[in-house]
C-alpha cells in the first residue's frame, strides 16, 4: 500500500471515531427534570391569568349591561314624572279656569229675572210689583249663595266678634248690653268657614255712667295752664 492511500485511510478512521464520540455524548446527555417542571408551571400560570382575565371581562360586561339598564329605567322614570307634572298642571289650570262654572250657571236665571224687572219698569209704573220682584230676586240670590256655601253673618244682638264683625262706632245704650251689636250697616258674608267680608256694625258700650264735678275736666283751667 502506498503512503498516500494509507494517509487517506487513517483520516477516514479518525473522522468516523469523532462522529461516534459526538453521537455517544449526545445520547448519554442527561435530561434536567427541573426545567420540565418550570415550563409546566409557566404554562399553568398563563392559563390561570387568561381564565382570570376572562372572568373579569365577563363581570365587567354584566355590570355594564346592568348599569345601562338602570340608566334607561331612570330616564324613563324621569320622563314619566315630567309628563305627570305637566298633566297635573294642565288639569289644575283647567280646574281654576272653570271653577265658577256651576255658580255662573246658577246665577244666570237671576240675571234673567233682573232683566225682566228692568224691562217692566219701562212699561209700567207699578212700584209695588217692582218691589216684590226685587225682593224675589234677592231671595233667589241668597238661595244660590247658600247652595255654594256662601252665607250671611248674623250680627244684630249678637256678641261682638272681631273675627266676623267690624266696629264702625261704639254707642251708649241702656237697652243693649255692653259689647253687643246694636245696628248693622253692611252685611257680612262667609264662604264655608272663612269670612270673605266682615259685617260693619255699631257696638254697644252699655249704660253711660254720670260724670261728677270732681271727675269732669276743667277746660278753663287747662287753657290757663297752657
Amino acid at each position: 500500500m502506498s503512503e498516500d492511500k494509507k494517509t487517506d485511510t487513517e483520516a477516514q478512521e479518525i473522522h468516523i471515531e469523532v462522529e461516534m464520540t459526538d453521537s455517544e455524548e449526545t445520547e448519554t446527555q442527561p435530561i434536567d427534570p427541573e426545567s420540565e417542571t418550570s415550563d409546566a408551571e409557566t404554562e399553568s400560570e398563563d392559563s390561570a391569568e387568561a381564565e382570570a382575565l376572562a372572568n373579569l371581562t365577563a363581570e365587567y360586561e354584566a355590570y355594564k349591561a346592568e348599569t345601562e339598564e338602570r340608566h334607561d329605567q331612570m330616564l324613563r322614570t324621569i320622563a314619566d314624572l315630567d309628563n305627570s307634572r305637566k298633566r297635573t298642571e294642565r288639569e289644575k289650570e283647567e280646574s281654576l279656569k272653570y271653577a265658577l262654572e256651576s255658580l255662573v250657571k246658577a246665577l244666570i236665571p237671576t240675571i234673567d229675572s233682573i232683566e225682566r224687572a228692568v224691562q217692566s219698569t219701562k212699561e209700567s209704573q207699578d212700584f209695588d210689583a217692582l218691589a216684590e220682584g226685587v225682593e224675589m230676586i234677592h231671595k233667589g240670590l241668597l238661595s244660590v249663595f247658600e247652595k255654594h256655601g256662601v252665607t250671611q253673618i248674623e250680627a244684630v244682638n249678637e256678641l261682638f266678634d272681631p273675627m266676623q264683625h267690624e266696629a264702625a262706632m261704639h254707642v251708649e245704650s241702656e237697652d243693649v248690653p255692653e259689647n253687643r251689636v246694636i245696628d248693622e250697616w253692611q252685611k257680612g258674608y262667609m264662604l264655608h268657614n272663612r269670612v270673605i267680608r266682615p259685617s260693619m256694625v255699631s257696638v254697644s258700650k252699655g249704660k253711660g255712667e254720670p260724670v261728677t264735678e270732681s271727675e269732669a275736666p276743667n277746660i278753663e283751667e287747662g287753657e290757663s295752664n297752657e
